[in-house]
């Protein structure tokens, strides 16, 4: 046998050996951790680069995969006070019971849980093994530290030089708890070679709720290692929205997929190696419970990549979890007893009642939404936050001023009354109720929806007063179930409809308008934005902006805010306004903590054109938060103007 043979056949020899070692061994690393790469349109990415400069860019990406590290918490002081608030968290922290979370714990609801004592419910509530509560602005500016109830100091604004505007602070956050979370954190899944953790994959919605303190619930389980029993300890990994072979974005990945298949390994490609792994947990339920189930916990979280508190359930009715800017933006508007405010798209009623509480529960505040079940929310916030000037409507925003067509008022209201002279009120309302639902000579569609429904109901009806229940209806009723209420259904009860309101019969107006949202964290996946999509949601903003400014009694203000990156929904909108009507002008805010504005944008190209934002010296008067500053907050953007006399 020549060398060149021998060489051969021990090359042959290693390459069978190394096929037979790479077969035997699972496809997981040995390294598992968490180093996401945010996916983007590419049109989008290359637009928002130009927007802020390639650095600034691939800084807020990396920002926005994670979650803002303080939690905030507005306190309810129309209910309560901010040291009752702090004494009830400190008493929280301290306990020394030993009481079972009974499954129970963050992101769940606790209702009839043994958990107001224990150890357990503090890992529960605050898994951050929390090193500072920052109770109030004023304390952590100064005052004196060692009397406050909670004996915690916290460096949230560590970067800010508070020096500058500490009043500024001290009037934003006077009401304001927050809490700091720890991440990231380098989590031990026990990954030796040879002997790979169990895994569980979940959906990207179920690991951004992870991010922020929750427990995976069953419908977020996508997939899952064979033999998973309930007690066992697994690695929990995201399945990330990729493009398929028609070229869409999908998760890559059925419901239901055992990993060490060979049907789970052309699925999931290169996602066990791509750094997507948020924590560890103990599963609940087993492998096959995990896939029957509709609803429940699936794997109860141990360690997360970052550690946040969780407050579902807490003190319900005097505390409520905000982000930063949106509470700045209630400020901003400047809201006094009295007034008469709008909030235009105002689910799911943070802000509201934000307001209302400025207010002093003195005066109204209207809110709208279109949705059904968004208005009963919005109404139940207020209910248990004691506040009462709150009225919520039914109504789609871009029909809230009153057409030319006549009153009608119906007599039968059900839900939130108008008030005593309801004739002579701007708001004209009307509700379906059992007597006028039949009762006109014209139906509208939908009545004649509903006789029709009504109808055929009565035409299944069989002997022995049961009624028929269909295959088709069975598994709506489970999809309802999985899935929540759908848009047109109703959690119970009956919102009032409006139909528009008066010009120029609000004091204040606040438009949180609905947008691409591109600012929210954390946000693992950004990929299903197109810079069609982002013209769409400027044009319907400035549809919005419309209606709201005609609303607006002269002298008074209109707030703008939205809760994206995209100057073409921000910049461009405050452009759009200071073009279109003379009348307005910017003003500055208070408070102001935010950073400025973009100027230029006649250089960026949006997709369909050159849209200008703001000119030079007009910076100053908005703000906006960027997801990548020292504030860590989401991306967000106020604009406030004033309404001259017209």
């Amino acid at each position: 046998m020549d060398l060149a043979t021998e060489m051969e056949m021990m090359m042959s020899t290693e390459l069978e050996v190394q096929r037979i070692n790479e077969r035997d061994l699972d496809p997981i690393p040995m390294a598992l951790g968490y180093r996401p790469k945010l996916e983007w349109n590419s049109e989008v990415r290359e637009y928002l680069s130009n927007a802020y400069g390639h650095l600034h860019f691939n800084k807020i990406c990396d920002a926005l995969t994670r979650p803002p590290l303080y939690s905030c918490i507005r306190v309810n002081t129309n209910q309560t006070s901010i040291e009752e608030v702090i004494k009830e968290l400190s008493e929280l922290l301290s306990k020394g019971h030993n009481d079972q979370l009974d499954n129970c714990g963050s992101g769940m609801d606790r209702k009839g849980c043994h958990l107001l004592a224990g150890k357990d419910l503090v890992h529960a509530l605050f898994p951050t093994k929390v090193q500072s509560l920052v109770v109030s602005c004023d304390k952590v500016l100064g005052a004196e530290p060692e009397k406050c109830q909670a004996k915690y100091i916290s460096d949230a604004f560590q970067g800010c030089d508070l020096s500058e505007q500490p009043k500024c602070l001290q009037q934003t956050l006077k009401d304001v708890i927050m809490v700091q979370g720890v991440g990231p954190n380098d989590v031990d899944y026990g990954h030796v070679t040879n002997c790979p953790p169990k895994m569980v994959v979940v959906s990207r919605k179920c690991a951004e709720s992870v991010l922020r303190g929750a427990h995976v619930f069953v419908p977020g389980v996508l997939a899952c290692s064979g033999h998973v029993e309930r007690g066992d300890l697994v690695a929990v990994s995201v399945a990330v929205e990729k493009f398929d072979g028609n070229r869409k974005w999908s998760a890559g990945i059925t419901r239901g997929t055992i990993l060490s298949s060979e049907h789970a390994k052309s699925q999931l490609g290169g996602l066990l190696e791509s750094g997507w792994f948020i924590g560890k947990g103990r599963a609940l339920l087993s492998r096959s419970s995990m896939f029957k189930a509709s609803k429940g916990v699936a794997v109860e979280m141990i360690e997360r990549v970052y550690e946040l508190p969780a407050f579902h359930g807490l003190l319900e009715g005097k505390i409520f979890l905000q982000n930063l800017p949106s509470i700045v933006t209630a400020r901003v508007l400047d809201p006094h007893p009295g007034e008469r405010i709008l909030d235009m798209c105002a689910a799911p009623g943070g802000k509201t009642t934000a307001i209302a509480v400025l207010m002093q529960d003195k005066g109204e505040v209207v809110a709208l939404d279109r949705t059904h079940n968004k208005v009963l929310d919005i109404l139940n916030l207020a209910a248990e936050m004691r506040l009462t000037c709150i009225k919520a409507y039914k109504l789609d925003a871009l029909k809230c001023l009153l057409s030319d067509r006549p009153a009608v008022i119906s007599p039968h209201l059900h839900g939130e009354s108008l008030g005593q002279d309801t004739a002579n009120q701007p708001c004209i309302s009307e509700a379906l109720s059992e007597k006028s639902l039949f009762s006109g000579a014209e139906l509208s569609s939908k009545q004649s929806y509903l006789m029709t429904q009504a109808l055929d109901c009565f035409k299944k009806t069989v002997g022995g007063g049961h009624t028929y229940r269909s295959k088709a209806l069975e598994r709506k009723e489970a999809r309802k179930a999985k899935n929540g209420p759908g848009r047109g259904q109703t959690n119970g009860g009956r919102a009032v409809n409006a139909m528009g309101f008066v010009p120029k019969t609000f004091d204040r107006v606040l438009l949180d308008a609905p947008c691409s949202a591109l600012g929210l964290r954390p946000r693992l996946f950004a990929g299903e934005e197109t810079l069609e999509g982002l013209r769409r949601h400027g044009a319907y903003q400035r549809k919005l902006f419309d209606q709201a400014v005609q609303l607006v009694r002269p002298g008074g203000v209109l707030v703008y805010s939205t809760c994206t990156i995209n100057p073409g929904e921000n910049e461009a909108l405050v452009r759009y306004a200071l073009d279109t009507y003379n009348f307005l002008s910017l003003t500055p805010q208070d408070p102001k903590i935010g950073g400025p504005g973009l100027v230029g944008g006649s250089d960026v190209f949006d997709g369909h054109g050159f849209r200008c934002w703001l000119r030079k010296g007009e910076e100053h008067l908005v703000q906006r938060f960027d997801p990548s500053g020292p504030l860590d907050t989401i991306g967000f953007f106020i604009a406030k103007f004033k309404v001259e006399h017209v």
